[in-house]
């Protein structure tokens, strides 16, 4: 039965990992997988959500299902949190919701639901993009269309292609975006240019569909949804797969949810029960804890500022890194200023295979073969022995 199964792809992160363990050296780097780190390299919780697992211990009536959709006080904290409370789409019903596994749940099941429409449209993926994505949307056997999204050699954004190549997208093509803190370059759309895109995928009658991962990590809860925020007060409809792994450091807990925005309340009762029965039909229910959490943090005014705080405190963390490249990037006489221009985890640098991998052999720095790395695998004290590596290699 199985002895036919393809051979699997070695994992990139995973082989990272690998390295980084085999590697006996005492001031070796993990720069590879994308969670949050604190300044002592430690993928803390915050004390937040101890705090609000601590109430749920107390208060917490029962373990039965949650409904196929999740827990209803969840969704709709989480609906205001993306969208806003102000948002006219939520105002007249016309946003499904549903708590998925993670954001990759959530993912998931837009593609799913876009399958289950019936209208089979091409996807359009910015390169370079998240790497699961692409397998994602061939497991459900999409077509793909690319548009140029960034130049990794020159640092730069490559917004002229992307508005070239959207303006080639057909009528009910889906683009899928990434909302903030884009993976892997860091490299965000300002405000103007988020204006752009919403009126080509106006003008072409285009789906959104926006991974929006990295909520509150760019520049705050709210100014980081101004992408999202733009295309909802304009565009009739749009889906967006929202995660809560890195605002709240709930990775393993997968809490996420899927937001699908109809051009009518009907649409959006339709898409709910589709929502239902997609869950019903791959994982039944979604996980309970870490969306409790979120619950109990964002109903409590108290405990949704102290949340804030930790959030902004992780956020100027990553921001002093990058400020630290900028400046040993001076004294080095290494043009760094790029990183300082980026937002969120991920910047990726122009290196080859044979580099990344001197990295790791001469420097004990270690980060998947793309020369994507995480910015909060650095310390302020392994900047200049990171920009001197850099320099060597």
């Amino acid at each position: 039965m199985f002895g036919v199964l393809p051979e699997p792809r070695p994992d990139a992160l995973m082989l990272v990992s690998q390295r980084f363990r085999a590697d006996s050296r005492p001031d070796k780097l993990d720069l590879g997988v994308g969670v949050y780190r604190d300044a002592e390299g430690r993928a803390s919780i915050l004390d937040v959500v101890k705090h609000a697992e601590t109430l749920i211990v107390q208060d917490q009536p029962s373990k039965a299902y949650l409904p196929a959709d999740g827990d209803a006080d969840f969704v709709a904290l989480m609906q205001e949190m993306v969208l806003g409370a102000e948002n006219n789409a939520l105002k007249d019903k016309r946003v499904a919701a549903a708590q998925c596994p993670g954001g990759t749940g959530s993912l998931h099941q837009a593609l799913a639901l876009l399958k289950r429409a019936g209208k089979d449209p091409a996807i359009w993926v910015g390169t370079p993009t998240w790497p699961n994505h692409i397998p994602m949307i061939n497991h459900q056997n999409f077509a793909i269309e690319t548009y140029d999204y960034f130049d990794i050699p020159t640092q730069s954004l490559k917004f002229d292609q992307m508005m070239s190549a959207l303006a080639r997208a057909e009528a009910g093509d889906v683009v899928l975006l990434h909302g903030v803190c884009h993976n892997p370059t860091g490299a965000d759309l300002d405000h103007d240019q988020w204006q752009q895109v919403v009126e080509v995928v106006r003008e072409r009658a285009l789906i959104p569909l926006f991974d929006f991962a990295y909520q509150g990590f760019g520049n705050g809860s709210d100014a980081d949804a101004v992408g999202v925020r733009l295309m909802s007060e304009q565009v009739p409809e749009l889906l967006i797969a929202a995660s809560c792994s890195k605002s709240f450091g709930l990775y393993r807990e997968r809490t996420g949810i899927l937001l699908v925005q109809c051009d009518s309340r009907q649409a959006a009762e339709a898409a709910t029960g589709s929502l239902q029965t997609l869950a019903r039909l791959n994982y039944s229910n979604p996980p309970d804890h870490g969306g409790a959490i979120v619950r109990t943090i964002l109903s409590d005014p108290d405990l949704k500022s102290r949340w804030s705080e930790e959030l902004q405190q992780m956020r100027e963390r990553v921001q002093s890194i990058r400020q630290a490249l900028v400046r040993e990037g001076q004294v080095q006489s290494c043009d760094l200023d790029f990183t300082g221009q980026q937002a969120g985890l991920f910047t990726t640098f122009a290196l080859t295979e044979e580099q990344v991998t001197e990295f790791a052999e001469s420097h004990a720095i270690h980060m998947p073969a793309t020369g994507r790395i995480n910015m909060s695998g650095l310390s302020i004290t392994d900047v200049p022995r990171f920009v001197t590596a850099l320099r060597s290699v």
